[in-house]
């Protein structure tokens, strides 16, 4: 019997499902928390799925479509049963090669009939998927294999993402390290340039930044973050000038405009941001 590991447009899933929460009076900040829930999932990888990091199976979809009271075919089109058959299906499986068994992702095709070959070949033996080379294959009902997926050993972060951004590399090294030694993978910047560059690239769970880096404050690098990938994740700032009329207004208006949280006074109180941060990922 399939799996029904199809291979499917993970942003868009995302996409659907934040949706669907937000229908159902989810609120955004609850996301990460209830997928986590209604999978059995970790919750940076809950955050990661609804970021469209991470594949969907659809026995997930219609896990989060019952959850929620809805039909699959709210987060995804689905096709009728026997033309899903046809279509080429992402399996975990076992590759046998040169005598070692090996996990892997197997996406496979319809049944190899009527004379036709392939390279590679899959069987199902007791629920099981295994992958041979055509000429090694055991006798057997054969499956056409179009890409072969080894898995990596290793194991992903599963820990929040947090940038921290501060040009004072003291305060920025020091909260960077706690952070690390709670459980977040953190990572300092010293200047918008570099930071602006790495947001990019790769957008982070959440921020903690200074307002005034150097002579600029920190609302170019907010306004990038709402507009990444990941606009809603939550920014903590910081300031050593609560005092001046001038920095409190800019603050208030980059809280009105862009949803940030704070003000948190320098120096930083480490216990202070760590548990602003537990809030914001309902950790």
């Amino acid at each position: 019997m399939y799996n029904n590991h199809q291979k499917f447009d993970s942003q868009s899933i995302a996409g659907k499902v934040r949706e669907l929460f937000l229908h159902h009076g989810i609120g955004k900040r609850q996301h990460a928390k209830e997928l986590s829930h209604i999978l059995d999932l970790s919750f940076s990888h809950a955050h990661r799925k609804l970021k469209g990091q991470s594949p969907w199976t659809l026995e997930q979809i219609s896990r989060v479509a019952v959850a929620l009271g809805e039909k699959p075919a709210a987060i995804i089109d689905l096709v009728p049963e026997s033309d899903a058959l046809a279509q080429t299906m992402a399996q975990d499986a076992i590759f046998w090669v040169a005598g070692v068994e090996l996990p892997c992702v197997g996406y496979i095709g319809d049944e190899l009939t009527g004379g036709r070959l392939a390279e590679f070949v899959a069987l199902l033996q007791e629920g099981q998927w295994t992958i041979y080379r055509a000429d090694e294959a055991p006798a057997g009902q054969r499956f056409c294999v179009e890409l072969i997926e080894i898995r990596p050993s290793s194991v992903e972060d599963e820990r929040l993402s947090i940038a921290v951004l501060d040009d004072a590399h003291q305060v920025a090294d020091e909260l960077t390290k706690y952070l690390n030694a709670q459980g977040f993978s953190a990572v300092a910047f010293y200047d918008v340039a570099s930071f602006c560059q790495a947001l990019i690239k790769s957008p982070f769970d959440g921020y903690v930044v200074d307002w005034l880096i150097g002579q600029e404050t920190a609302q170019k690098c907010i306004e990038t973050i709402r507009t990444s990938d990941h606009p809603d994740a939550p920014v903590l700032v910081l300031t050593g000038q609560l005092g001046t009329d001038l920095r409190e207004s800019e603050i208030a208006r980059a809280m009105r405009d862009y949803d940030v949280l704070g003000p948190y006074e320098k120096p930083v109180r480490l216990h202070v941001i760590e548990a602003a941060l537990q809030r914001c990922f309902n950790l």
